[in-house]
């Protein structure tokens, strides 16, 4: 288990938490801005966080996971199919934020905020795992031709 692609998770682990808090505060100011205008608030909760993923996106991509990326300066393929994970992934996490948060409020009479914190701290995890196992992850098909 201590092979190379396990190497430095941690220091990530602990930078994407770091930006995760940004992003989070990114994410509550313009919830809280939002449901202040009385928004409903899955539609605060969609804009806010598609507020703190611009933010995820930027930040992780220049410090958290730049070393996973062993790719040429000017390969705007790959940036570009990273960019489409990264949306892709986080359009799931935004759908099932909003599911959760909705059950959070429908089901067990929880107030948006109590759920929202709830839900956030949930999505975190599984946030960080697909982020570096999948959307920051480098060319996998190249690193098998490499090494086979």
């Amino acid at each position: 288990m201590a092979g190379k692609g396990n190497k430095g998770w941690l220091p990530q682990l602990v930078m994407f938490g770091l930006i995760g808090v940004l992003n989070t505060l990114v994410d509550f100011g313009m919830f809280a801005l939002l449901t202040w205008l009385s928004l409903h608030y899955a539609v605060a909760q969609t804009l806010a966080y598609l507020a703190g993923m611009a933010n995820s996106y930027l930040l992780n991509n220049a410090i958290t996971f730049r070393s996973q990326r062993r790719e040429p300066s000017g390969r705007t393929g790959a940036a570009l199919r990273r960019q489409l994970r990264f949306l892709v992934w986080n359009g799931v996490m935004l759908l099932l934020s909003i599911g959760m948060l909705s059950g959070a409020v429908q089901l067990l009479g929880w107030s948006a905020w109590l759920g929202k914190i709830v839900v956030t701290i949930l999505i975190l995890g599984l946030n960080f795992y697909g982020s570096k196992r999948w959307v920051f992850a480098g060319d996998r098909s190249k690193k098998a031709v490499e090494l086979g």
